[in-house]
């Protein structure tokens, strides 16, 4: 089995993090896994959801510590209710952002198949989603400068505590009796990578295009949700430097669409926890220095004593080791 293995990883391009993720698996997932690709490597590689998982797939247990950016005066809130606030991916900072992956596979279906007929058809799916997603951004980077745009605090936190935090809330164990105001939690690696992203568009779409022709409502069902994970991890490679890691969680929406815990400002929001056990640490960087009537040591004092009043009494708050 190790052979074929081997082949599954270097024909499906899967790094390392997807490797760990498949062999910590079970024996029958991973005897399902290959039968798959045993059977078609071609549409194994493209639309097969497993295999794409372990392609995007970032190891929550292989590291320590991700990073979260937000301004200093957003953290009251969050430690008073113990939640952060994640939000849709309909509803991002950058209204393009949702759209990016959407719109790149559209230039591409229209050199293969412009009719009304296809174009109605992709429009149709992409209008369709399967869950109600919502986003929550990270980075390995502590000293990363694009994100400091997002703010003067990383907020430091554990991969799997969070992730099994998320997952104790929203998943029921084994996934059984998943219902509406359930999730699928994906930590998943931002793709900005351009020929990636084309070369994955482009032959599922001709996978969809091959499915639409010849009836077979499996392969357009498989690669129509294909094209969904793609506009979850595809994003314009301008922003390479920010390095996101992402949980995606998936929830499984009502009949109306949403899978929403709370509305603030008229936008859908999911309630994460946040809890002193999930929070080592709190960097502060020299976006503080910027701050009027502020500076980095007055915003470390500011934020500790903050924290403090809230139990965080064993997280640490210090300056980045950055200087500027």
């Amino acid at each position: 089995m190790l052979n074929i293995v081997d082949q599954m990883f270097q024909y499906c391009e899967i790094p390392e993090d997807g490797q760990q993720y498949f062999f910590n698996d079970s024996i029958e997932n991973k005897k399902i896994i290959v039968s798959a690709f045993k059977h078609n490597s071609f549409m194994s590689k493209y639309i097969y959801m497993p295999i794409l998982s372990l392609k995007f797939v970032f190891n929550t247990e292989k590291h320590k510590r991700i990073y979260h950016y937000l301004n200093h005066e957003n953290l009251t809130s969050i430690l008073k209710c113990q939640y952060f606030y994640v939000g849709n991916q309909q509803e991002m900072n950058d209204s393009l952002e949702s759209k990016y992956s959407w719109d790149l596979a559209f230039d591409l279906l229209n050199e293969k198949d412009n009719s009304n007929q296809i174009q109605k058809m992709f429009e149709e799916i992409k209008r369709r989603r399967p869950f109600d997603s919502y986003i929550w951004s990270f980075t390995l980077d502590e000293n990363n400068m694009a994100l400091q745009n997002y703010g003067d605090l990383a907020v430091v936190m554990n991969p799997q505590d969070t992730f099994e935090s998320l997952a104790r809330k929203y998943t029921n164990s084994d996934f059984e009796n998943m219902n509406t105001g359930n999730a699928y939690i994906l930590p998943l690696h931002v793709v900005y990578d351009y020929q990636t992203q084309v070369k994955y568009l482009s032959n599922t779409l001709d996978i969809w295009l091959d499915s639409i022709n010849s009836g077979n409502y499996g392969d357009y069902q498989d690669a129509s949700l294909a094209m969904y994970l793609y506009s979850l991890v595809f994003k314009s490679p301008k922003y390479h430097q920010e390095e996101e890691i992402r949980y995606v969680i998936n929830k499984i929406p009502d009949i109306n669409g949403n899978g929403y815990d709370i509305k603030i400002n008229g936008k859908k929001k999911l309630e994460a926890p946040f809890l002193p056990s999930l929070c080592s640490e709190i960097i502060v960087n020299h976006k503080a220095d910027h701050v009027k009537n502020e500076s980095i040591d007055t915003i470390q004092t500011k934020v500790k004593s903050m924290i403090e009043n809230y139990g965080f009494n064993n997280t640490i708050v210090r300056k980045t080791d950055l200087e500027y």
